[in-house]
């Protein structure tokens, strides 16, 4: 299966229907840098949207062409101006943005990413943000399976986002107040800086 194939099939039990509500907080919060947003694995792009309605310009990154389509047909629902909030269709590995970013959200993207490739996916940040720039991660999901559990998502806690990320500091780490109905006490909130 491909991203593109769960996308074209509707099989995108990830898929909320509405922003993270940890990240609402997070922008109520005042934590982040203004200027330059990126959401990697932006979907139909409900995060994106609630950091541009609070003044970022956003670039959603998604992998699949039907997810990009989804996100111009949400935004055009959203009322956010496409020059506030855009799509990005691309390899998150190879893509080359213009500039790097001042906040890079990121929220059921590395835990969807086989386990091999979370080291490239902390090195990607590295190219990908901007000096003095915020990594936010909700990190999810925060679970030990049983045998035979087989993901995505796979399991993921703070520390292991921290094994991928050396050098950076954990700046933030908290407990949202709210999640999505079904991912409470599964998701911890964590921001960090190189």
């Amino acid at each position: 299966m491909t991203w593109e194939d769960a996308w074209r099939e509707g099989r995108t039990r990830w898929d909320a229907g509405a922003p993270a509500p940890a990240l609402e907080e997070l922008i109520a919060s005042e934590r982040l840098p203004g200027g330059l947003a990126l959401v990697t694995g932006a979907g139909r792009g409900y995060d994106a949207f609630a950091l541009a309605k609070a003044g970022w310009r956003v670039t959603g990154l998604d992998l699949a062409p039907t997810a990009a389509d989804a996100f111009a047909a949400e935004r055009a629902k959203s009322g956010v101006a496409a020059d506030q909030a855009r799509i990005a269709l691309g390899d998150f590995f190879t893509w080359k943005p213009a500039q790097p970013f001042d906040v890079i959200w990121d929220y059921t993207f590395l835990c969807a990413l086989p386990l091999g490739q979370r080291h490239r996916w902390g090195a990607r940040m590295n190219e990908l943000l901007a000096e003095g720039g915020v990594l936010a991660t909700l990190v999810f999901p925060m679970v030990h399976p049983e045998a035979g559990y087989t993901g995505p998502p796979w399991p993921l806690f703070p520390d292991d986002v921290a094994a991928v990320l050396p050098g950076w500091t954990r700046i933030h780490e908290a407990e949202p107040a709210r999640s999505h109905p079904g991912r409470e006490s599964k998701e911890r909130l964590a921001l960090w800086q190189r």
